[in-house]
């Protein structure tokens, strides 16, 4: 994240504060929010900047505040959180001008916001978050599309639904998990189901903790350490990289290994790898 403390929660409510110091020319406060009594579900859309969303079991509100900052001024005002509720959904985007990193006169024509939100901790949330760091706790489900920046999640009772396409992903405490990863390393522990991941193109993958089953669909390079299983472990296939798994409850399989070993201890159910792979 940009070197700043860029969130602290209020005590006295749900909303969120933030406080850094950096080289931004124009900024502005930014805030919105609307009751949150009967919603269904909390629609995030956030472009540049960073992000954090906690859940909070008393939170009756769904509230947004952060600090816009901008290049020029006509960018600030163009620069805005909005917080509106259609129906039983409420949609929490933020507002930004076509930032295209171009200059004029010397100067970089960019924005952005960082934002915090918070809501009740017991609605589902679905997520799309451009670039910037992102951090999330204390939900019930997620489901998240980022193009760039880290992902950290923690504490999400439900299901984690995430596709990435760059950056590092840290999931901790999650009823399960869906993964589709780009690029990045990727560490899953303490989950309580499943852990899915349907594809992971580049980047060290660490699962370990794990209550349910683990199914690799496709991992493309990297390296891959998965432990402390209660169900299966299942890799279908990889590309490159070492394979370790460790203290499974039930089967390891590994269907295709292109390069790389794979090692093994504590199975208790049975082991299957390719044939070429046995003496590794």
């Amino acid at each position: 994240m940009r070197s700043r403390i860029w969130l602290t929660l209020l005590a006295a409510g749900p909303a969120t504060a933030f406080a850094w110091g950096d080289g931004c020319e124009f900024r502005a406060d930014r805030a919105g929010g609307v009751d949150a009594a009967g919603i269904d579900k909390v629609v995030i859309r956030a472009g540049a900047g960073d992000m954090k969303v906690v859940g909070r079991s008393n939170a009756v509100r769904v509230e947004a505040r952060g600090t816009a900052c901008a290049s020029t001024q006509e960018r600030l005002d163009s620069t805005n959180i909005s917080v509106r509720r259609e129906g039983n959904v409420v949609y929490v985007e933020t507002d930004l001008p076509q930032n295209d990193g171009s200059w004029k006169i010397g100067i970089n024509q960019s924005a952005y916001i960082d934002v915090g939100i918070a809501l009740p901790s017991n609605v589902p949330v679905e997520a799309v978050d451009s670039s910037g760091d992102t951090a999330i706790e204390d939900l019930s489900a997620l489901t998240i599309q980022d193009s760039s920046g880290d992902l950290e999640i923690t504490r999400v009772a439900g299901l984690v639904d995430v596709g990435d396409s760059s950056g590092d992903i840290s999931i901790e405490r999650a009823g399960s998990v869906r993964l589709r990863d780009s690029s990045g390393d990727i560490e899953v522990t303490d989950t309580q189901g499943d852990v899915e991941v349907s594809i992971d193109s580049s980047g060290d993958m660490r699962i370990a903790r794990v209550g349910g089953n683990v199914r690799i669909e496709q991992d493309s390079s990297g390296s891959m350490r998965i432990e402390d299983v209660k169900g299966g472990v299942k890799v279908e296939s990889d590309s490159s990289g070492d394979i370790y798994a460790g203290r499974v409850g039930g089967d390891f399989t590994v269907s295709s290994d292109s390069s790389g070993s794979i090692e093994h201890e504590e199975i208790g159910g049975s082991v299957s790898i390719p044939s070429d792979k046995i003496d590794d």
